[in-house]
């Protein structure tokens, strides 16, 4: 198949990065091109890498620069023959639809997450009414991560025969537990510091009001085992969490991806608070890497964890059911055992990268037809 694959991202494909949506498409940019398909990249980016990706300078990112994208995607869909156009992300979306009815080839919407429309500020309503007119253009279809997601695009009117889920995967040999006993990098080994009785939970995400990381800061407080929390990633939280957290936790803000295992490996457990998610990546990772997993029955959480088996779920905002899930695992090392041995193994049955790739294969395969 000859795809062009379009994002608003910036992708390097040397070094490390650390924003999931990046990650995702060097690994299906590469994954399919390593599977004999021609797949050009244009994203928006000062410094492409590959004679495959066609990047544009980010001028103005509302109005000119997808207006910049849609003519770039008519060339180079042109000179490619292309038979397929993806976009990944939501200024993205029109012009990648723009292009394919000027090719009159098929045009795939990628979506990660659906914001909502009616919470958060005049800005988040703005965003989600924003977000929801894209996807009542006329696409012909929709690659999802979930069912969580493909049930919100049902609610709003898309026919199901144009949803394919695609699902998550995660990197099973770099997030594994057979790299338990290397050795921490140094920028962050002395922060990883730990005592033989200290229980250590940790965070891996960008810190956001929606994580709810406060509730995790009151959980810890009534927690009866000795425990420290650690904290990798930014946002605009910071600065409130870590006066709540107080001396608690340690922060290590971003840490390079090629590093993050390190940090799934310092830790007994696993932690994500949040009031929303889709198929979280972060949780997939610290199974793999055999970490258990304590994490809330939100969105597509549940596709993942299923509670008492390869994780824990709490609800939302409960910050006493996080302190006793806690707990528990802190003084039962049989049950942080099978968690942690159920999640690596339900990680490598449905989420691997090579699973994800022929998932991609097959539904692509399906929308040309």
């Amino acid at each position: 198949m000859n795809i062009l694959y379009l994002t608003e991202e910036q992708i390097q494909f040397s070094g490390a990065m650390t924003r999931g949506g990046a990650i995702h498409v060097r690994r299906i940019v590469d994954g399919l091109r390593e599977r004999n398909h021609q797949v050009e990249l244009i994203d928006w980016n000062d410094h492409p890498e590959r004679s495959y990706q066609h990047s544009l300078s980010p001028t103005l990112r509302f109005g000119l620069d997808p207006t910049r994208t849609a003519l770039s995607a008519v060339q180079v869909g042109k000179r490619m023959e292309v038979d397929v156009i993806l976009s990944k992300t939501r200024k993205t979306y029109l012009p990648g639809l723009i292009a394919s009815q000027w090719l009159n080839v098929p045009h795939v919407a990628h979506i990660g997450t659906v914001p909502d429309s009616t919470t958060h500020g005049l800005i988040g309503r703005m965003n989600g009414i924003s977000v929801s007119m894209r996807l009542r253009a006329p696409h012909d279809a929709y690659f999802v991560v979930g069912d969580s997601v493909r049930d919100v695009l049902r609610e709003r009117g898309i026919a199901d025969d144009k949803i394919f889920d695609v699902r998550n995967a995660v990197d099973t040999e770099t997030f594994s537990p057979d790299k338990r006993n290397e050795e921490f990098p140094d920028q962050i080994g002395s922060a990883l510091d730990q005592t033989e009785d200290e229980f250590r939970v940790g965070f891996i995400g960008g810190l956001y009001w929606y994580k709810g990381l406060e509730h995790l800061a009151t959980a810890v407080k009534r927690c009866e085992s000795d425990v420290s929390v650690v904290i990798a990633g930014d946002g605009p939280e910071r600065d409130a969490l870590e006066s709540q957290f107080g001396d608690n936790a340690e922060f290590l803000g971003i840490v390079p991806y090629d590093e993050v295992p390190s940090v799934y490996r310092s830790l007994d457990t696993f932690v994500l608070p949040s009031y929303t998610e889709t198929l979280s990546r972060v949780v997939l990772e610290a199974q793999s890497s055999g970490t258990p997993v304590i994490a809330t029955s939100v969105g597509g959480i549940p596709e993942i964890v299923t509670d008492g088996e390869n994780g824990l779920l709490c609800p939302p905002k409960d910050a006493e059911c996080l302190a006793e899930a806690i707990d528990r695992l802190a003084n039962d090392s049989s049950l942080r055992t099978r968690l942690a041995t159920n999640g690596r193994q339900s990680v490598l049955e449905a989420w691997s990268w090579d699973d994800m790739l022929d998932r991609y294969e097959k539904f692509l395969e399906d929308v040309l037809n």
